[in-house]
């Protein structure tokens, strides 16, 4: 784990990188969405590495403006292997933080590193880049880009440029 002088967060998390691949199950007569057993158990991974990582060297960086995201995964074999773009969207929603839903609101359960996957503008250099069988991986690194309210169009990043703004923080 590494933050630099600029707010760049770069981590790797062990493990065979799964994408959430969802696929319909009927649950009480109905079809239902629900992800692979693959992803539930990388993502349970992958959020087990990020806890360690906080014991470790104390609480993680949290993200709420744009940001690049950069992710190099390796896996442990050719078998079952992955689209990128599904890797990608697996990463980007287990670094998310996790709601629940109550009476049409949304209550934070659980702060990760992103605010919201929204909050991703840039993903270049994302790649599978390579083979590793004795130690799959995602390598990522984290970068907070600028947040320009004149030519933002993400509605939910253009309040908080209000806000921030407001508070002359800007």
């Amino acid at each position: 784990m590494k933050i630099d002088k600029h707010g760049s967060f770069t981590f790797e998390i062990p493990g065979q990188p799964a994408t959430k691949k969802n696929s319909p199950v009927l649950v009480m007569g109905r079809a239902v969405v629900l992800p692979s057993k693959a992803y539930k158990a990388y993502s349970k991974l992958f959020h087990t590495e990020l806890e360690a990582l906080e014991l470790k060297y104390g609480r993680l960086p949290h993200f709420e403006g744009p940001v690049a995201l950069r992710a190099r995964y390796y896996l442990q074999d050719r078998r079952s292997y992955p689209d990128l773009n599904g890797l990608i969207q697996a990463t980007q929603d287990i670094i998310s933080d996790e709601y629940s839903h109550k009476n049409r609101r949304k209550i934070l359960k659980r702060q990760w590193i992103l605010a919201d996957d929204r909050l991703v503008k840039s993903l270049d250099g994302c790649r599978i880049a390579g083979i590793d069988k004795f130690n799959p991986r995602v390598e990522i690194c984290i970068e907070p880009l600028e947040l320009i309210p004149e030519s933002e169009t993400d509605p939910a990043l253009v309040r908080l440029a209000k806000e921030r703004m407001q508070e002359g923080l800007f």
